[in-house]
């Protein structure tokens, strides 16, 4: 599944160097933080492990395995983790169209291809929109981004189906979400993050005007939907 997320990010000539490594630090600080409470050493670790630019990619997915091994509570974020420590990584450098065709990006690939959520998809979508200055929308992720409607991105159609289908979520508050959530099939990758991607939309878009997150959020979906507030508004 991350090799076709990762192929993706070609298709849309984001290989620069703009995207702010203050936007991913932010994230990683919301995730710990509305996770578990902590905002002191662990934080402090993980940070300096994802943006520790001197050291190479594979080392540094490395070193967060080991932390994970070691802070076995934040299993459960150790995909988001690695997506944003992928962020990272594209954004720290200048990266040509053909490094994606290069031995050290096929080494990353088949090395990582368990690693990672979809996730990926929504970090390089708002850097691109920040880049461009396009406006965040769903509509504009899944048909301008994902390109869902092409016949050449029926595997993201597959994927994200079931917002694709139901757009009018965006309207809606989080019991019906949840009874849609039922629906998303497990092997898309979605299933566990489709709450909060909805809640996003819906606080990107202006639906839901309180600064607060929505009550009923269980701490998972919590740290996401921080994560990504905190990224998308730095």
């Amino acid at each position: 599944m991350l090799l076709c997320v990762r192929m993706r990010f070609t298709n849309h000539k984001m290989l620069s160097n703009n995207i702010s490594e203050s936007a991913v630090v932010a994230s990683v600080n919301a995730l710990l933080s509305a996770y578990s409470g902590n905002s002191g050493a662990s934080i402090a670790e993980v940070r300096n492990i994802i943006t520790h630019s001197q050291t190479d990619f594979l080392s540094r997915s490395k070193e967060l395995d080991v932390w994970l091994g070691k802070n076995e509570e934040f299993e459960e974020l150790a995909d988001i983790l690695f997506d944003l420590l992928m962020v990272q990584f594209l954004s720290a450098e200048l990266h040509e169209e053909d490094y994606f065709d290069s031995p050290e990006w096929n080494e990353i690939e088949n090395k990582t291809l368990d690693k990672g959520s979809e996730m990926l998809n929504l970090f390089l979508y708002l850097s691109e929109s920040r880049e461009t200055e396009v406006e965040v929308t769903l509509d504009d992720f899944l048909h301008e981004f994902l390109l869902v409607g092409e016949d050449e991105f029926q595997d993201e159609y597959r994927i994200y189906e079931s917002l694709i289908t139901n757009e009018d979520l965006l309207e809606v508050e989080l019991p019906a979400v949840r009874e849609a959530a039922k629906s998303v099939k497990a092997d898309t990758g979605l299933q566990e993050y489709f709450v909060p991607l909805v809640m996003f939309f819906q606080h990107a878009e202006g639906v839901n005007e309180s600064d607060l997150l929505p009550e009923g959020l269980d701490k998972f979906e919590k740290a996401i939907l921080s994560a990504l507030i905190a990224y998308n508004e730095f």
